[in-house]
């Protein structure tokens, strides 16, 4: 058992306040060359149950899935990656988790799940205004370890984002478990972030204003390029 009784009598109190509509998690892992994906598998398995005796097994759907087996999903999500775990609604808002969400990563799974079962960000008004002004698509990668106490805050933010604009994407990936792309994103320090492969990138958990400053950024000189074609 990988949640303890103060944990999932936590999340069950939590999930019975917070939990609205329903949530499908999609977890693409497998057996053969992924060290995390078995403890992706059970993590995933508890917590849905946990939640699921809080809400009704209704209410919250776990798929386990392989990139060898589905295909199709494999290419309907974009998947390049295990354990990627995927969060919907109503509709794939591309809200992403690349790695083991443990230790203080586990946060910003709750919260991706309690957000989505809400339908709505905890975002300012004003903010939610200018991201659906958003039209061109933008992809936010925010390199984050399980260690690290800012990074949470960082990773729900960019979640927030995707699921208020169809155009942004949100991928919240374990730094440690992808050093490929750390070291190729010159992650030294997280949470850091990169919004569309490195237009843009910055450390630290911003304040929202600051956050959506650089996506706003970005927008605009996508903007003005293709504008200029």
């Amino acid at each position: 058992m990988l949640l303890n009784l103060e944990v999932r009598t936590q999340l069950k109190d939590l999930a019975q306040k917070e939990f609205k509509e329903p949530v499908s998690i999609k977890l693409f892992s497998q057996a053969i060359g992924c060290e995390s994906c078995q403890t992706a598998e059970e993590l995933l398995k508890e917590t849905v149950d946990v939640i699921g005796e809080a809400v009704g097994k209704d209410k919250i759907k776990l798929e386990i899935l392989s990139p060898f087996v589905n295909k199709e999903e494999v290419e309907k999500y974009q998947i390049d990656r295990v354990p990627t775990i995927v969060i919907e609604g109503d509709k794939d808002y591309g809200i992403r988790y690349i790695g083991l969400p443990a230790g203080l990563e586990f946060t910003t799974l709750i919260n991706g799940i309690f957000h989505v079962s809400q339908r709505k960000p905890q975002l300012s008004d004003k903010t939610i205004e200018l991201l659906k002004e958003i039209d061109i698509p933008i992809e936010i990668w925010v390199f984050v370890t399980t260690s690290c106490g800012y990074c949470p805050a960082a990773a729900v933010m960019s979640w927030d984002f995707a699921l208020v604009s169809d155009y942004i994407t949100s991928k919240v990936i374990d730094a440690s478990e992808n050093q490929d792309l750390a070291e190729q994103f010159q992650v030294v320090g997280v949470p850091k972030i990169v919004i569309n492969r490195g237009v843009a990138e910055f450390v630290g958990a911003q304040p929202e204003n600051a956050f959506l400053g650089y996506v706003m950024a970005v927008y605009e000189k996508l903007k003005r390029e293709q504008e200029s074609k």
